[in-house]
């Protein structure tokens, strides 16, 4: 079953619900499992690596709600989860065989450890425990339980630790993408170089491989796992990315030698002249949006003298060999690439260079290592 939604009819459960199970279990195993494709979702290798163990760990916690009843026992293990603590607590007990015992030796009280037993034994519609002056025994159930629990308990526990072993291997190579540097003036392509010839340092405990596209490819490598973090030109706004701005660069209109001179309104200049400029996959393309929109201009359609090109190099032949204009970053090209002139935009059109990740991956450390690194 390869959607959320379609999972949450089985189980007669909100999609809601289904999506933060999910999402804690990726948390939990350290690994993505999933990406968004379309309306359904594409299971990753690792996923598929360990399905078979994590669909075994779900048949035990399915016959712990309702013994061999399997369609039964998955209907009620979804409407009334059980807790992994709670399963491993019934265990403790019955190995201690007394709850006070047991509470002494977990460090807790012995009645939150009885109210939390007696929970387990309400959401089993079951007893599970027979109690007396001199301790506690299992009943039938309660032995039954106990012992499908102790599995389920030993199966994770193992298919944890593995996966946060293989994670912490797979992070000893760092995956970032960027942008394409328009060249080798840019803000990014000096920040990249900065990290890469810090990161090659001595005693840092990874490798850093980089990989350059578009921001809005970056972004979805991003999500489906395939990249750990991504350096964009846009300011990340979206639930499941956490992004920090770690600085700016300043746009400019260019032109043909001899621009400046003519060009009193930038933006009135790029509503009637030839201009190139990068598709809307690029945060750059969207702020010529922004800078279209602050003078009264459409942007929601591309105007006609536009035309939309995915390489600087062709953008830049285009401006300084056949008078096309463009927008693009001042300290890349003002001064810097012959035949051609800027005229500097205010700071509020200022493009935000943003390093981004996924939220339910815990690499903030990394990113205040990176950020750190590309600032030093």
């Amino acid at each position: 079953m390869a959607s959320l939604r379609g999972a949450a009819r089985a189980l007669e459960r909100p999609i809601g619900s289904v999506a933060a199970a999910f999402r804690r279990v990726e948390a939990a195993l350290a690994v993505d499992l999933a990406f968004a494709a379309g309306s359904s979702l594409t299971f990753t290798f690792e996923a598929r690596r360990i399905g078979t163990d994590l669909s075994h760990i779900a048949s035990l916690a399915m016959k712990i709600a309702r013994g061999d009843e399997l369609e039964e026992g998955r209907r009620l293990a979804a409407a009334r989860p059980l807790s992994l603590l709670a399963l491993q607590h019934l265990v403790d007990t019955l190995d201690a065989g007394s709850i006070r015992t047991a509470a002494r030796r977990l460090g807790i009280g012995q009645p939150q450890l009885s109210r939390q037993l007696a929970h387990l034994e309400d959401k089993l519609g079951t007893r599970l425990l027979d109690r007396s002056a001199e301790g506690c025994r299992p009943t039938a159930d309660g032995e039954r339980v106990a012992a499908l629990a102790s599995e389920l308990l030993a199966r994770w526990t193992l298919l944890t630790s593995t996966s946060a072993r293989d994670f912490r291997r797979q992070i000893t190579t760092l995956r970032l993408g960027s942008i394409v540097p328009l060249g080798h003036e840019s803000q990014i392509a000096r920040m990249l170089a900065d990290l890469v010839a810090v990161w090659r340092q001595p005693g840092r405990r990874s490798h850093l491989m980089l990989k350059s596209s578009t921001a809005e490819e970056l972004i979805s490598e991003l999500k489906a796992g395939r990249l750990d973090f991504v350096l964009v030109d846009m300011v990340i706004a979206s639930d499941d990315l956490q992004g920090i701005e770690i600085d700016r660069s300043r746009l400019a209109v260019v032109g043909p030698v001899g621009f400046r001179e003519r060009c009193r309104d930038p933006v009135e200049a790029l509503r009637r002249e030839p201009v190139a400029v990068p598709t809307a996959r690029s945060g750059l393309r969207r702020a010529v949006h922004d800078l279209l929109d602050a003078g009264g201009e459409r942007s929601d359609q591309t105007p006609a003298n536009f035309t939309e090109i995915d390489s600087i190099p062709v953008i830049i032949n285009l401006v300084r060999e056949h008078g096309y204009l463009s927008v693009l970053p001042k300290v890349s090209v003002d001064g810097v690439i012959g035949g051609i002139e800027a005229v500097e935009l205010s700071a509020a059109f200022d493009l935000p260079i943003c390093l981004a990740w996924v939220k339910a991956r815990d690499l903030g450390q990394i990113a205040a290592e990176i950020i750190r690194d590309i600032r030093s």
